[in-house]
């Protein structure tokens, strides 16, 4: 008898540890953050008011990342927008769970983040969709949620308006053609194209878009008729007919609250309407007939993690608390950048949703694949597994963000890609090293760069010496460099090619002494008791870096088929800056893909992670010849 207490003795411990377990008593969840804002993560959880929360910060490269860290259950929690929920939808759908929503305390038990709705006045004709046809229209700006977005989407599925499919012109130039064409005259601010040269071309072309805003000619921000309260003014006090806006802002606008009652004064509610999917109207001073929402942020998890309710309850309560206790942390920054703001509130969801279905539920999933997939993409030729790697998670990004162009990977061996968008028509576009550019310009007459990476112009190789080192001396020292990093190897190469050495044959890779070394600019603070050395064999002083160094490196290029029409090629340049305006190091998103960073432990993957953007001219700083480049190709 003694013997089997003691044989199920150990079971009902196990049994009740696990139970605690699930319950999330000795969990300790993983947050995953964009590596951009681990220190944040970190601060906030060494803040005294977290003591206890049993949070971890998990580093991840940026959003992407994450999102597979969660997958792969090697990390618990994210903060994501909605856009990203969508890229988790197309990884695997069943693998994810929402679990939270950041919402407004304005706006505590709303649904959604926004309802769109379109504004007529009382007295307008329209009963209709179609009705709006002809009519003068007015928007929050370019690209934006319930001004642009939304409209193109839902006037399009109700047939009331045709989105060419064009070939020969860009996504985006669909899209302002067809508002052009179904209205008379608009109000749509905004930077049409990154590219200033696409952007001029497109407001020109299509300039009535342009024709109900203060400053036409402008047509960009501020204009008193951009924004959710812009559009409002642009019906109420300019010559538009009708205006996209959310529902909040009619409200502030025409001095609404809760309670129905009017507070504001010269304002007149009840001359104004929200016109509906079906052409019935309701009075503004009710509720909102939405033809549209944007879903709130939130949190998302994986399935495993949640499975059972105990186990999401357990999840939800762990980041109530992190939530409430950040509210009350010093690092004020560190919070916010965590989505920790005092006019917002945490949101349990309940149950199981998945992200297809939570976008579903607000029809975001239509707004975000408007344009369909029928339109042409940009066939990207890459060279292995971790380079095609790297394009398809720049193509999942770009596609939630909005960028067109869609980005299709293709897989080939480097000369057949050269072929394969030269020659052959089966891609579009190609990366070529700036080392290269010489050789392949000499070899594919009909390949030409479109873009090229930009540099910062602070960030270049040099050459620092000791003042009192002798012309003999520079000539014969060796050279001390950082044999790990390519660029500083590289300067040294060229360096020694000046001198009249062999380049990288007799290249000395354990120099102690310092007398002569290479490093970057950025670092010579450390070094204001040295000269520069110039190419030419004379000295500079270490602030004149910029005219004397001994930089070598050639910013990569897209490359594409020089017969390609210029429609195309402007519409390839406008993708590719977006994509930096968007992900680039000094870009708007970095979090969301970090596009100029290691991937997944590898340097220089598709682009150099000192890069900051795409431009359409060389920025390159290099002064190196022909012959030193042929000489890099051979040592490689």
């Amino acid at each position: 008898m003694i013997k089997k207490i003691n044989f199920i003795f150990p079971i009902l411990l196990l049994a009740l540890v696990e139970i605690s377990y699930a319950q999330g008593g000795q969990k300790i969840y993983r947050m995953c953050v964009p590596q951009v804002f681990y220190q944040d993560c970190l601060d906030l959880l060494n803040d005294p008011s977290e003591a206890g929360i049993k949070m971890e910060c998990i580093k991840g490269r940026d959003r992407l990342d994450c999102l597979e860290l969660i997958q792969q259950n090697k990390a618990d929690v994210l903060a994501v927008d909605p856009e990203d929920m969508y890229v988790a939808y197309h990884m695997k759908n069943q693998d994810f769970r929402v679990i939270n929503e950041f919402r407004t305390k304005v706006e505590k038990d709303a649904e959604f983040r926004y309802e769109g709705v379109i504004l007529i006045k009382k007295s307008s004709t329209v009963k209709t969709l179609k009705d709006l046809e002809g009519l003068k229209s007015c928007h929050t700006g370019f690209g934006r949620n319930v001004g642009y977005k939304i409209p193109i989407t839902k006037l399009k599925n109700h047939g009331v308006m045709k989105v060419s499919m064009d070939p020969t012109i860009s996504a985006t130039e669909r899209e302002l053609k067809a508002l052009s064409g179904f209205f008379s005259k608009s109000c749509l601010v905004g930077t049409y194209s990154p590219n200033s040269d696409v952007d001029k071309v497109l407001k020109k072309k299509y300039s009535n878009l342009c024709a109900l805003c203060e400053n036409p000619q402008q047509c960009n921000y501020p204009d008193k008729y951009s924004g959710y309260d812009g559009a409002i003014r642009c019906l109420d006090k300019g010559d538009g007919d009708v205006a996209f806006t959310k529902t909040s802002f009619i409200k502030k606008y025409f001095g609404l609250w809760h309670d129905g009652t009017i507070k504001a004064e010269n304002n007149h509610p009840e001359d104004f309407e929200y016109l509906c999917e079906d052409g019935s109207r309701k009075p503004i001073t009710g509720p909102a007939c939405s033809w549209a929402q944007r879903p709130w942020k939130g949190y998302i998890s994986n399935s495993d993690t949640v499975k059972e309710k105990q186990l999401l309850q357990s999840l939800q309560n762990r980041l109530d608390k992190f939530f409430e206790n950040g509210l009350k942390a010093e690092n004020k920054k560190a919070a916010k950048n965590l989505l920790i703001e005092p006019d917002l509130v945490l949101h349990d969801k309940n149950g199981d949703v998945k992200p297809k279905e939570y976008l579903e539920r607000a029809g975001y999933k239509d707004v975000i694949e408007r344009d369909g997939s029928l339109t042409h993409k940009i066939k990207l030729c890459v060279n292995n597994e971790i380079e095609f790697d790297k394009c398809q998670t720049l193509a999942r990004a770009a596609f939630s963000r909005d960028i067109r162009p869609e980005f299709e990977c293709y897989l080939s061996a480097e000369k057949k890609c050269y072929d394969d968008v030269a020659i052959n028509g089966k891609a579009d576009a190609v990366i070529v090293s700036g080392y290269k550019f010489s050789k392949i310009l000499k070899e594919y007459k009909n390949l030409k760069p479109l873009v090229y990476e930009r540099l910062d112009s602070d960030d270049v190789y040099v050459t620092v010496i000791d003042p009192k080192l002798t012309s003999e001396q520079i000539q014969k020292l060796p050279i001390k460099y950082d044999k790990s990093i390519e660029r500083s190897r590289n300067a040294a190469i060229f360096l020694n090619l000046k001198r009249g050495n062999l380049g990288c044959d007799n290249l000395d890779e354990n120099v102690q002494d310092d007398h002569i070394q290479i490093v970057n600019s950025k670092d010579l603070n450390k070094y204001k008791d040295k000269m520069l050395l110039c190419l030419d064999n004379k000295r500079a002083p270490v602030t004149d870096f910029k005219t004397c160094n001994t930089e070598t490196f050639l910013p990569n290029s897209v490359f594409v088929a020089e017969n390609m029409s210029q429609l195309e090629k402007d519409s390839y340049i406008h993708a590719f800056t977006l994509l930096s305006d968007l992900f680039g190091a000094q870009g708007k998103l970095p979090d969301v893909f970090d596009m100029f960073s290691e991937f997944k432990g590898h340097k220089d993957v598709l682009f150099s992670d000192h890069a900051l953007s795409f431009v359409t001219e060389t920025n390159a700083f290099s002064s190196a010849d022909e012959y030193f480049y042929d000489t890099i190709l051979k040592c490689q």
